[in-house]
């Protein structure tokens, strides 16, 4: 059921690697640039490898690895609009989420404080140990070894991390085609079409995992009310 986000997230992998490659060959032209392909590398590599995990089942080992990819997505954005935060950021300074998202919600071309604040609230919820999402192993207890990703996968959260996780992709990759749009327009102008049909494929999927993921909120709740 997740081939299409499977499929849209990798032709966001491409676009990226191919903005990445162009890139390759144009050196940056001051540190805030230096600064945003340095995240971008970072972001890419976060959300890839976090990919495998959570289709395997294994989203809890996940969590850490997606916040990464937000926080450094987030960063890298402000960077683009407003070089002082990169300057400082550059010389070692640690700039810390909260001031990231106020300054993205205050700048005209930034994103509104409730959609970060959401990312971060839901990437943060199990990257630190809490009781309700680490997982029951109960060796000794009738298991005998219970490392790796134990039992059915709950497909409710599953569903709702393939969401999100797909709503970074869609951020990242139209942030990079619009910074480096005038690069890409020079030297690899079809790459426009690509990313233009897979933001529209991605609006699909995303639209698709909205209801999926109300269908099975609702089964769940029944199942609640009728103790099974």
């Amino acid at each position: 059921m997740f081939k299409p986000y499977m499929n849209v997230t990798d032709e966001y992998g491409k676009i990226i690697c191919r903005v990445i490659n162009l890139l390759g060959d144009i050196p940056p032209i001051n540190d805030r640039d230096k600064a945003i392909r340095d995240l971008a590398a970072d972001v890419f590599d976060a959300l890839y490898e976090s990919r495998n995990l959570i289709i395997s089942g294994k989203c809890i080992v996940s969590f850490p690895l997606a916040r990464r990819a937000y926080e450094s997505l987030s960063l890298m954005v402000v960077f683009a609009l407003d070089n002082k935060i990169a300057k400082k950021w550059m010389s070692g300074k640690q700039i810390n989420n909260h001031t990231v998202r106020q300054l993205l919600s205050k700048h005209p071309m930034g994103e509104k404080e409730e959609m970060t604040r959401d990312f971060y609230k839901f990437f943060s919820s199990a990257s630190h140990p809490n009781r309700d999402l680490v997982p029951y192993r109960y060796l000794g207890e009738g298991n005998k070894f219970v490392l790796g990703s134990i039992g059915q996968p709950d497909l409710l959260m599953t569903t709702d991390f393939c969401k999100k996780h797909l709503g970074l992709w869609f951020w990242f990759v139209a942030f990079f085609m619009t910074h480096y749009q005038k690069q890409i327009h020079h030297f690899d102008d079809s790459c426009n079409d690509l990313y233009m049909k897979t933001a529209n494929e991605a609006k699909k999927v995303n639209n698709w995992f909205i209801e999926s993921f109300n269908k099975l909120l609702e089964q769940y709740k029944e199942n609640l009310t009728s103790g099974s």
